[in-house]
């Protein structure tokens, strides 16, 4: 082998593994520290490994899964397992834009959960890129929404409607294209 396994790009995760990634993604993108323990961690390598990602990082992680601590004293393996697994941590360094572009990107494929988007978008990438109005109508859209007359919450599909304009406008924004090549 290449040392990767396999290639990652093949590997089809679960609906529970997505999730699962995308929940620790979203605590690193709020720069929390990360729940959970050192075994929890583990155990998340080992059902990557059983979905076919064989890679050093998850091996590596596996070795811990006997270990005691917090999840934080893992962070490292984990973020590349992230990385490995197709959910790179968000830079948040970056230019506002292309952060709410990836946030936003992240929210409409999955790889991001909407809540965790919503926060960092609303309350972090909104003032930073200049109250653009799609933001704005995203928060409107998840805070206020009886504002515009609704009866019932948005849906899951609503908002990631909202976030591929969030994307589509921070696209136009850094004078790229639609699918987000310069």
């Amino acid at each position: 082998m290449n040392g990767l396994g396999r290639d990652t790009a093949e590997v089809e995760l679960s609906a529970d593994l997505r999730n699962r990634l995308a929940k620790l993604r979203g605590d690193l993108l709020h720069e929390q520290r990360l729940q959970g323990t050192v075994p929890e961690a583990g155990w998340l390598a080992c059902d990557l490994l059983e979905a076919g990602l064989d890679t050093p990082a998850v091996q590596e992680l596996i070795e811990q899964t006997l270990s005691i601590g917090p999840m934080s004293e893992v962070e490292p393996l984990v973020r590349q397992v992230l990385v490995e697994a197709g959910f790179p941590p968000i830079d948040v360094q970056r230019d506002p834009w292309v952060v709410a572009r990836d946030v936003a990107q992240g929210i409409v494929d999955g790889s991001l959960p909407i809540s965790q988007g919503a926060v960092f978008l609303i309350w972090d990438s909104m003032g930073e890129c200049g109250h653009p109005s799609e933001i704005t109508e995203f928060m409107i859209l998840v805070e206020d929404w009886q504002a515009w007359g609704r009866t019932e919450p948005p849906t899951d599909d609503e908002l990631r409607e909202q976030a591929a304009k969030i994307v589509e406008a921070a696209n136009r924004h850094l004078g790229m294209g639609a699918g987000g090549e310069a």
